[in-house]
């Protein structure tokens, strides 16, 4: 079966949160810097940006929220959040963000990641430095 990466634009957010809150509302109960509320908020103002891994069917197997940031030499995206089930389906998807990111003039992708991430975003070129995984674009 083959998945699908859609970014959602701050304008169509609302049509398509009630299919991710469940899923941000997990991460962020692990995380507890935010609430899914405090990430539709972001998304709608456009600082963070939402995206669902789908099927042909339309079945949402996860969620992912970027944030594009500035620093004073380079632009970053970082994947603030990726949560949802079944990872096998949706993982590749990853470097369609990565190319994203690219065209939106990002020269790096930084990923927080829990434990684990690190292994397995290895072999597609992260590299764990503290607490994050990242990769140059």
């Amino acid at each position: 079966m083959q998945t699908n990466i859609v970014r959602f634009t701050r304008n169509d957010v609302n049509k398509v949160w009630p299919l991710a809150v469940e899923m941000i509302q997990r991460a962020c109960d692990t995380n507890g810097g935010f609430e899914a509320e405090d990430i539709l908020d972001a998304c709608k103002r456009g600082i963070f940006q939402l995206w669902l891994i789908t099927d042909d069917q339309q079945k949402v197997y996860a969620s992912v929220v970027t944030e594009l940031r500035d620093y004073p030499n380079f632009k970053v995206c970082d994947i603030k959040i990726t949560t949802g089930e079944m990872y096998e389906k949706w993982f590749d998807h990853i470097d369609d963000i990565a190319t994203w990111a690219k065209r939106q003039g990002c020269k790096k992708m930084e990923i927080f990641a829990r434990p684990g991430w690190e292994r397995v975003l290895k072999h597609k070129g992260y590299v764990k430095t503290h607490v994050q995984i990242e990769k140059e674009l």
